[in-house]
């Protein structure tokens, strides 16, 4: 190993996770300054990679019992945010199946440590719940956030003494900067939002591409998605997954919406449904529209009742 030459060392990194990359920088002096250059380099973190990982320092062990072997399930957030200080060209952070509880705080510190990180993954398990409550108000501090994605994010309703109780948000701030909004999840959380972005007239003036996946629909999701088509013109490109219509004459004010948008270029549909029956020269029309506006789609609305 000593022999071979730094450039073979760096390409033969480059086709590693950070995990690696971290434990190689351990072994020597000149691993160490090369590892570092690797690490300088990437531009993505993924927090999933490190749970196994209790020796590469940002994580911490625990204490099992019956000898019982469990190498580093208690990630360290002031080790984790701490080691971002090495990852100077990072844009992308995944943040997923994190072992400790992830607060504000904490999210605060990691926003001042990657200021050039310009998307971020936020991904919930429903069994295993590591995000602290008011956590997403820390992405104020990522400047330059402009795609993010939540996949099971679940707000929750902060009450504290001698004052209303209120439900998490995404910041006002953060979403007017966003470019990609992606989000996964429930039902209720998905209204939750939206109707947060329409009761506060947040306007997203630079969102071109939206994504809205929703598990299980609920009756109010098709009134609030049209009205966030109507708020955001600028969209090109849009993605629906999920949503349950319950007239033919939503469905048509749904597909009327989309056509509306002066700049879209593509439409997704999937999964998507209508308990009545639903006329084949609606969408008929609707396909001959997008057609001959050359916009590309996936699939239409299918009625539940033909299968059309």
């Amino acid at each position: 190993m000593e022999k071979v030459p730094n450039e073979i060392l760096i390409h033969i990194l480059e086709e590693c996770d950070t995990a690696d990359w971290i434990g190689f920088r351990a072994t020597s002096t000149r691993n160490h300054a090369v590892g570092s250059y690797v690490l300088g380099k990437s531009q993505t973190f993924d927090f999933r990679h490190y749970n196994n990982h209790c020796h590469y320092g940002i994580c911490r062990c625990l204490n099992v019992e019956n000898d019982e072997k469990i190498n580093g399930t208690n990630l360290n957030p002031t080790k984790m945010i701490n080691f971002m200080g090495f990852l100077p060209s990072l844009r992308k952070i995944v943040l997923a199946d994190l072992p400790c509880v992830l607060t504000m705080s904490d999210m605060i510190k990691l926003g001042k440590s990657v200021p050039n990180v310009q998307k971020i993954i936020i991904i919930q398990n429903e069994d295993k719940k590591w995000l602290g409550n008011d956590v997403l108000m820390g992405l104020t501090y990522f400047k330059s956030l402009v795609k993010l994605k939540l996949d099971g994010w679940e707000p929750t309703t902060i009450s504290r003494r001698g004052c209303a109780s209120r439900i998490e948000a995404i910041p006002q701030s953060t979403l007017r900067k966003l470019v990609n909004f992606h989000i996964v999840c429930r039902q209720e959380t998905v209204s939750t939002v939206l109707r947060y972005i329409i009761d506060n007239e947040v306007i997203m003036a630079k969102c071109v591409k939206a994504k809205f996946n929703v598990r299980l629909s609920s009756p109010d999701i098709p009134h609030l998605i049209l009205k966030f088509i109507e708020f955001h013109r600028k969209i090109q490109k849009i993605h629906f997954n999920g949503f349950l219509f319950t007239t033919q004459e939503q469905v048509q004010a749904f597909y009327d919406h989309l056509l509306n948008l002066p700049q879209l270029e593509t439409v997704r549909i999937e999964n998507c449904s209508v308990i009545e029956r639903i006329e084949h020269a609606l969408q008929r029309t609707f396909l001959d529209a997008l057609r001959k506006r050359g916009i590309k789609f996936t699939c239409l609305v299918t009625s539940l009742r033909h299968g059309y």
